[in-house]
């Protein structure tokens, strides 16, 4: 198998770690260059670049291909998870995985034990996605469930950056457990989650609320004293969750209306105002 890797961020090349353990004919794509013909397609991009980014690639309608998307959030504008953007840039036949679950990249590198999930909609190779992701360090659990998978990915960056603004306002453990409840409970209304593992879901949500390694928390923190330019040049990297943003309102829950309030105003000296709001309609 011919294996491409797009994107060579740190989630990228963390997982070009765990495919190399078994395939040695594996390559990233270089932004200057078009992606190189494949047989499995590993896209690790940021969701807001993936369509422009694909649209690059030469796809066959004469072959079927394998695609495991491994981006989480929501397109602008469009509103589109990662599997409906696909299904819309690639004309070719493709079997379509995504996988998700709680795995910082720099324990993934060093092979620190991790699980994630891997879900599918429609066939399922087994045995190839075992090939392809499963060594001793790091293991997957197959399910069912796509759009739940990625629509939770998705959130559970938002709500990561909730409990980043609430660190930041120098709340501690008992808050931030506040703020992770609120935002299982707005899950559950929002998406079926028995089409998912509590790994994809809930484990992923944790992990990200609970880590400066955490990008997305890492911002939070910082919009609660600086604005969105700044703190974004302090991360210094794709904070996936803020893109999401814009797509959030729809869905009309307290705790995502709260981090779009502080996005949309992008004034520090009222991120304390929106959090007593919030906390007082608990």
């Amino acid at each position: 198998m011919k294996i491409v890797v797009l994107g060579n961020g740190a989630w990228g090349s963390s997982l070009f770690s765990v495919i190399t353990e078994k395939n040695k004919d594996i390559s990233y794509w270089d932004e200057k260059n078009k992606i190189k013909e494949a047989d499995v397609y590993i896209i690790c991009l940021p969701v807001q670049v993936m369509r422009s980014a694909i649209k690059r690639a030469k796809f066959s309608k004469d072959k079927k291909y394998l695609i495991v998307n491994c981006s989480k959030g929501i397109e602008k504008k469009t509103n589109k998870l990662p599997n409906e953007i696909i299904k819309e840039v690639v004309l070719g036949d493709f079997d379509y995985y995504t996988l998700i679950g709680p795995s910082f990249a720099t324990e993934v590198k060093a092979k620190k034990p991790t699980i994630v999930n891997v879900g599918y909609a429609g066939n399922c190779n087994r045995k190839l996605l075992k090939e392809l992701f499963v060594n001793e360090y790091f293991r997957i659990k197959i399910t069912k469930g796509v759009r739940e998978l990625e629509l939770s990915s998705a959130l559970k960056n938002v709500y990561a950056i909730a409990c980043g603004i609430c660190d930041g306002l120098g709340y501690e453990c008992n808050t931030r457990a506040l703020i992770i409840s609120t935002a299982i409970a707005e899950m559950y209304k929002i998406i079926n989650l028995k089409k998912t593992g509590i790994i994809g879901t809930i484990g992923d949500l944790i992990l990200t609320c609970s880590s400066n390694e955490s990008r997305n928390f890492r911002f939070g923190q910082l919009i609660a004293k600086y604005k969105i330019k700044d703190a974004l040049i302090k991360v210094g990297a794709t904070v996936e969750g803020l893109g999401t943003v814009e797509s959030i309102k729809k869905f009309n829950k307290p705790l995502l209306n709260f981090v779009y309030s502080i996005v949309k105003s992008n004034d520090p000296k009222k991120v304390k105002g929106h959090f007593d709001e919030f906390l007082s309609k608990l």
